[in-house]
């Protein structure tokens, strides 16, 4: 008996049904990067708003952070579940397996920088920045407004597949780095009370690391893109 594989009328079938097969396995992993994605852009958008709050002294900012962790670890906690998932039934190879498994390394990044906004809005609770210095209030902005930056053109990098952008991002970590340095040197020069100056040092920490999860994007793009693990400065 003919095998249906070796038999010329049976091909148009079977190759329909492969291509069916590989467009629904296509929609489901678009389906996780989105979701991701999705993540990624909410805490990217909310980090402006939540950083003026912040600044106004307003405690709005506190519930909108709180919300948006919540809604981020919904998303982390599918895209972990659907992204094992993928892997288990479809075995993935080359540029979709580089992908999956950077959407999953990038799960704890995002849940991270989700966890660090809340931390920044929270400390509204501890602090008035209203009171600081106007120079140190101008530090926290800039650092707050370059780190916000980062971050989005992290996301950014991964949502167009721009494997070259891990470069330029270094170099804007770097200067991150630097005013997180510059304001820890600032706050040590304050009569400031112990409180206050630990507070200022945790946002400044949380400031920073929230723009070294932008980075992670970046630099798993790159890996998903070119195979390429980059090595960073």
């Amino acid at each position: 008996m003919r095998d249906d594989a070796e038999d010329p009328e049976r091909l148009p079938s079977l190759q329909s049904e492969a291509t069916t097969g590989r467009a629904e396995y296509q929609a489901w992993l678009d389906e996780v990067d989105d979701e991701l994605v999705g993540g990624a852009l909410t805490v990217a958008e909310s980090m402006p708003r939540i950083c003026r709050a912040f600044f106004a002294g307003d405690p709005i900012a506190v519930d909108e952070a709180r919300a948006v962790m919540s809604d981020v670890r919904d998303r982390c906690r599918y895209v972990d579940e659907q992204a094992f998932l993928l892997l288990a039934r479809e075995a993935p190879v080359s540029g979709d397996l580089r992908r999956l498994m950077s959407l999953v390394r990038l799960v704890s990044d995002l849940d991270r920088a989700a966890a660090l906004l809340h931390h920044v809005a929270a400390a509204v609770e501890r602090l008035d920045p209203r009171d600081l210095p106007g120079d140190l209030q101008q530090q926290l902005k800039e650092l707050a407004a370059r780190s916000t930056e980062v971050f989005r053109r992290g996301v950014d990098a991964w949502r167009t597949r721009d494997g070259l952008a891990i470069h330029e991002l270094d170099d804007l970590d770097g200067d991150v780095d630097q005013l997180c340095n510059g304001l820890v040197l600032r706050v040590r020069s304050l009569d400031a009370t112990s409180n206050d100056a630990m507070v200022l040092g945790l946002l400044g920490r949380y400031l920073e690391r929230l723009a070294d999860h932008g980075v992670a994007f970046a630099r798993h793009t790159t890996f998903a893109v070119t195979g390429t693990r980059v090595a960073l400065s």
